[in-house]
């Protein structure tokens, strides 16, 4: 038996196989039903049945295999047809069928030349590639435009062999074993990989990498050997001599498998391109590289907002993006506007959605992708994709909105964590707010009770009494308990109001002077010895009245404190940035306990205190961008309020 009936048997085998698999899929699975498929696999036997007769020479195998050339070259395309409704090109195809029938049946009458079915052929497969690539630019879905244009490349690659080999049989070329044992082997690969688009299944894994060489050795190859076709005419032309076949077969197994061989250093010629160019895979890495570290530097979804924007419009070719994160209210937010769950055209199950393939897009009518961003199978938000400025997206443009949305979903988990973090923040703020009201409104009803209780003992008295003498008394309690009240609500109003400071130009000293000549009189009184401590005169810039009310009631307090005989300290110390006020005492060390709530409001240790002269002295320290220091020890108490030469308004 000669070499090529155990090819064509394998073939047989091969074609048989596909055969039965596309029928289960096609009953069974019904993912894609489109019948032309199965009738394109059971042509290929009128192929193999016509090689079986060829080697035993019967008659029909002429007529089958032209039968073969016209379906094979018409079913592919209605095929095509039926799947994305090109009717001009489906009713086409019936007319090349009935035209192919006519010719067929006057050949077998008449025994004429079979070129006018390969012209026929020809013409056939180039007006269809012609028009699918019309086609292909008018089609607005991604997906329909990327199939179609994969449908493209293999039915023109494979059928322009096709067209070849019908012709190399037409003249009968003394290579036809060879060629038709080769055709036999790429038939069901053809078929094979037409199997694999329709039903999306891959029942071999490939390299990509090793079918990128293939197809580019494969389209160069023919490139090149046609142009050494034209030399061997040009050669015959003027020597008469070589063999076109034996030249074209040569060449081009010699130039396919150096490109299989040679076709990674093509890739590095790539990348040297890009590099130079500033284009294509290498400048989209480095961009995508330097959003990511954008990114991480950011917690605002308006600032994220800018660096999406930027990063489509130079690795994407558009600005038409937004990002809408899932709040825990279910809610889908972005930086222009809200919508509900109920507003989204689409489900989840899909990570990215063809709008243009839905019976209706809704509010992102006009728009192209919507991507979907889980993270754990939880959904973390979404970005909706409009037009592209030029051109559609390619299956490289998915690969980079991939790698987009995967850094996205882990920027709206962090996001999320911090606005729920921030959210307990604010829940702990008002909370302690609420407490400190309840603290404050407590203090002022217990401090403001007493006085009340005496001025009702008293008018009830007032009332009943006869006497001149002690009602004039009790008019004075109550005149002096109305005066209580009075001075705890105006302290009350100075600690709750929080004043923003009135900044002027002044000199420390001269206020600090002028509370130790307030406090010297009474402390005169009582033996007790005011020292200053003072610098150069100098210039700063502070609100002069909260000086004065935080001096005041720190050296009220330092008065109270000491015993007769002791000493009360003012010193005032200038830095390059600050100054420093310290106020100290040889008097009662504030016990250890009571340091750390001093500073809070209605919190005293006097019979008569308020509890909010050192709230105030704390509040206005902050206002004016200082801080307070307080030590407290057998020897000395010691007050340091640090304040910038130069306080913010």
């Amino acid at each position: 038996m000669p070499a090529g009936f155990y090819f064509n048997s394998l073939s047989f085998v091969a074609n048989l196989t596909l055969f039965f698999v596309s029928l289960r899929y096609y009953f069974y699975v019904k993912k894609a039903l489109n019948p032309y498929l199965i009738l394109m696999i059971a042509t290929s036997f009128l192929w193999n049945v016509a090689l079986f007769f060829d080697m035993i020479d019967f008659p029909l195998s002429i007529a089958l295999l032209s039968v073969f050339f016209i379906l094979f070259g018409s079913i592919p395309v209605l095929m095509i047809s039926y799947a994305f409704r090109f009717k001009v090109l489906y009713f086409f195809e019936f007319g090349i069928l009935l035209v192919g029938s006519i010719l067929i049946y006057f050949f077998l009458l008449s025994k004429a030349d079979l070129v006018f079915l390969g012209i026929l052929s020809t013409l056939n497969v180039i007006f269809s590639i012609f028009f699918m690539t019309r086609k292909y630019t008018d089609i607005i879905s991604f997906f329909a435009r990327s199939k179609v244009q994969t449908y493209i490349v293999f039915y023109g690659l494979f059928e322009a062999l096709e067209v070849i080999i019908f012709w190399l049989w037409i003249y009968h070329n003394g290579m036809w074993p060879y060629i038709s044992a080769m055709n036999s082997i790429l038939i069901p690969i053809y078929l094979y990989t037409i199997v694999n688009l329709v039903y999306e299944i891959r029942m071999i894994q490939i390299s990509k990498a090793f079918l990128k060489n293939a197809l580019y050795g494969l389209m160069i190859s023919l490139l090149i050997s046609f142009i050494l076709i034209i030399s061997y005419y040009t050669n015959f032309y003027f020597s008469k001599t070589s063999s076109l076949i034996q030249l074209f077969s040569i060449s081009f197994v010699v130039i396919f498998l150096s490109f299989l061989v040679f076709g990674d250093y093509l890739q590095k010629i790539d990348e040297f391109f890009e590099k130079i160019l500033r284009t294509g895979r290498g400048y989209k890495r480095e961009k995508t590289i330097n959003f990511v570290k954008k990114s991480l530097e950011t917690d605002s979804l308006e600032d994220l907002e800018h660096l999406i924007v930027d990063y489509a419009s130079s690795v994407l070719n558009t600005e038409d993006i937004e990002l809408f994160f899932k709040d825990d209210d279910g809610n889908y937010r972005s930086v222009k506007s809200v919508l509900d769950q109920k507003e989204i055209p689409c489900g989840d199950i899909l990570k990215i959605v063809d709008l243009y393939s839905l019976p209706s897009a809704g509010i992102f009518s006009g728009k192209e992708l919507l991507v979907w961003m889980k993270n754990a199978g939880k959904v973390e938000g979404f970005m909706v994709l409009g037009h592209k400025k030029s051109g559609r997206y390619s299956s490289e443009d998915l690969e980079w909105i991939e790698t987009l949305s995967n850094h996205l979903t882990f920027f709206l988990s962090r996001y999320r964590s911090i606005q729920r973090v921030v959210k307990i923040e604010k829940q702990m703020i008002f909370q302690e707010r609420m407490a400190a009201l309840g603290k404050l409104s407590s203090g002022v009803t217990h401090e403001i009770r007493n006085p009340l209780n005496i001025i009702s003992t008293s008018i009830q008295m007032l009332r009943k009494g006869t006497d001149p003498n002690q009602n004039e008394k009790l008019w004075k309690y109550i005149d002096e308990e109305l005066a209580r009240i009075n001075s705890i609500l105006e302290n009350f109003l100075y600690f709750a109001r929080q004043k923003p400071p009135v900044v002027e130009e002044g000199d420390p000293v001269e206020i600090v002077k002028k509370i130790a000549l307030l406090l010297r009189e009474n402390a005169s009184k009582r033996s007790i010895e005011i020292r200053t401590s003072f610098p150069s005169p100098f210039i700063a810039k502070f609100d002069k009245s909260m000086l004065m009310e935080i001096l005041l009631n720190i050296g009220t307090n330092a008065l109270d404190a000491v015993e007769e005989g002791k000493w009360i300290s003012f010193e005032v110390e200038k830095f390059e940035s600050y100054f420093k006020i310290s106020v100290s005492n040889n008097g009662k060390a504030i016990p250890k306990s009571d340091l750390q709530r001093i500073f809070e409001p209605f919190y005293t240790t006097k019979e008569n205190g308020t509890g909010l002269g050192l709230s105030i002295v704390y509040n206005y320290v902050n206002a004016m961008g200082g801080h307070i220091d307080v030590k407290s020890d057998e020897n000395q108490t010691r007050f340091s309020i640090i304040l910038p030469l130069e306080v913010k308004a």
